[in-house]
């Protein structure tokens, strides 16, 4: 049994960065609970978030791809991917979440709000979106339909959402109300998770070919993407996941029948 394959390293390499990421996002938080000047400001913290998250997403893309193209898929390899993905794509989206309710719900301090339902443990919450990970990471294992398709949104994609609405809140703020800011934010916790198992068909973006009659709306789709992200920038994030979904209902017929 071969462990250190190049796929193999790749997706260590994936988990490496999530782990890195885990780091940043604590020491983010302490930053801004003591209030004191760093050597990092920030906004560098969130900037090298991306470009782990980012640098990720390139691994896990690449270890199946150079897996295939080397003829040596295996079992540890897929177990080790899932674990890989748990950390990077799973905890971390979980931790930003937390950190977000945390912002506006502290656990110190939570009895200032005028909230409906007064919950100290509050913020815990936003872990709920790493189990669910758990459990869309599990029914990916399992499901041999999703060779083509995914049903329900990847954990990749959806740790995209919640750092462009970590992004957001850490640079501008959501809405003028920290009461409507934190209804807001659970509200997508309980979208994420139920999104992340849903059995909604989404398009992946596995090529068969480059035929423009058989991935027109995925071209479509990405020019959208492209030119949202430069007029944009991390604020056209949640927009481009409400495409993706919208787009994959319209198309739901054809996205099956390929596969």
């Amino acid at each position: 049994m071969k462990l250190f394959t190049l796929p193999n390293l790749l997706t260590l390499g994936n988990l490496f960065c999530g782990c890195l990421a885990v780091i940043c996002l604590f020491t983010f938080q302490n930053q801004l609970a003591i209030e004191q000047p760093q050597h990092l400001s920030p906004k560098s913290y969130l900037v090298i978030i991306l470009i782990l998250l980012l640098v990720s997403l390139v691994f896990d893309l690449l270890d199946g791809m150079v897996a295939r193209a080397m003829k040596i898929n295996s079992d540890i390899g897929i177990q080790l991917d899932s674990l890989a993905d748990m950390v990077t794509f799973g905890f971390v989206p979980g931790i930003m979440m937390l950190i977000l309710l945390n912002q506006i719900f502290p656990l110190s301090n939570s009895g200032e709000l005028k909230v409906v339902v007064d919950i100290p443990w509050l913020p815990f919450l936003g872990l709920f979106i790493t189990l669910f990970s758990a459990l869309r990471l599990a029914k990916f294992n399992v499901d041999t339909e999703q060779s083509t398709y995914f049903k329900g949104l990847a954990t990749p994609a959806n740790t995209i959402l919640i750092f462009s609405l970590f992004w957001i809140q850490n640079q501008n703020g959501f809405i003028i109300s920290k009461e409507l800011d934190l209804y807001f934010l659970i509200g997508i916790t309980i979208l994420s998770c139920y999104l992340l198992i849903a059995n909604i068909p989404l398009f992946s973006f596995k090529f068969k070919g480059l035929a423009w009659k058989d991935n027109h709306f995925k071209y479509v789709f990405v020019i959208i993407c492209i030119l949202s992200l430069i007029l944009f920038q991390m604020n056209a994030v949640p927009f481009i996941i409400l495409l993706y979904i919208i787009t994959s209902i319209i198309f739901r017929k054809k996205i099956i029948n390929v596969a």
